[in-house]
C-alpha cells in the first residue's frame, strides 16, 4: 500500500525475531529506572506547581518534564542546572540502549551520567549502576539530599532495637 517496495512479510519476521531475543540486564535496568525517574519528576512537579494536574494530559515528554522541573526548581540555580544535566544524561543513556547503540557508545553515556551524578553529590566512588544513579538523582531532588535525616533516624532505630531493647529485656539474676 505504501508503494515503496516494503516487504511486510520480512518486516513481520524481523519484529518476531526482535521479540524472541532476551534483553540484556543493563537495557532492562536503564529502561526501568528511566521510567521510574519520570514518575519521580511527576511527583516533584505535583508538589512544585499550583496546578500540576493540568500537566496530566500525557503530552509532556521526558525532556519537557526536565525543563519544567528546572523552571520550578526553588533551590540554587547551580543545583537546578546540575539536576537537569543529570536527568538529560539519564535520558541520553536510555536513548542509547533503546536505539541499540554499540556497547562502546552505551558505556560512554553511562560514564557521562555517572559524572553528572558526581556533580550532584560529590561521591566519586559511588556505584554506577542505573539503579544507584537514579537513587542519587532522587536523593538530590529531595529536601534532604543524601537522605541524611533518614539515615540518622535508621541509626537511632537500630540503637533502640539492637542495643537498648535487648538490655531492657535481659533476664536479671536473682542473686
Amino acid at each position: 500500500m505504501g508503494k515503496v517496495g516494503y516487504d511486510s512479510l520480512e518486516g513481520i519476521l524481523r519484529v518476531t525475531a526482535s521479540g524472541q531475543k532476551q534483553p540484556d540486564q543493563l537495557t532492562v535496568d536503564v529502561l526501568t529506572y528511566h521510567a521510574a525517574l519520570e514518575l519521580e519528576m511527576d511527583e516533584f512537579l505535583a508538589r512544585s506547581l499550583p496546578h500540576a494536574e493540568k500537566l496530566a494530559d500525557g503530552r509532556l515528554g521526558y525532556t519537557h518534564k526536565i525543563a519544567v522541573v528546572r523552571a520550578s526548581w526553588r533551590g540554587t540555580d547551580d543545583s537546578g542546572d546540575k539536576l537537569a544535566h543529570a536527568l538529560v544524561r539519564f535520558n541520553d543513556l536510555r536513548n542509547s540502549v533503546a536505539h541499540n547503540d554499540t556497547p562502546k557508545q552505551i558505556k560512554a553515556h553511562l560514564e557521562k551520567l555517572h559524572d553528572a551524578t558526581i556533580a550532584l553529590d560529590g561521591d566519586e566512588k559511588g556505584d554506577a549502576t542505573p539503579y544507584a544513579l537514579a537513587i542519587r538523582i532522587c536523593s538530590f531532588m529531595g529536601d534532604d539530599p543524601g537522605a541524611g535525616n533518614a539515615i540518622k533516624l535508621m541509626d537511632q532505630f537500630d540503637d533502640i532495637v539492637n542495643r537498648k531493647l535487648p538490655k531492657a529485656l535481659a533476664r536479671k539474676d536473682d542473686a
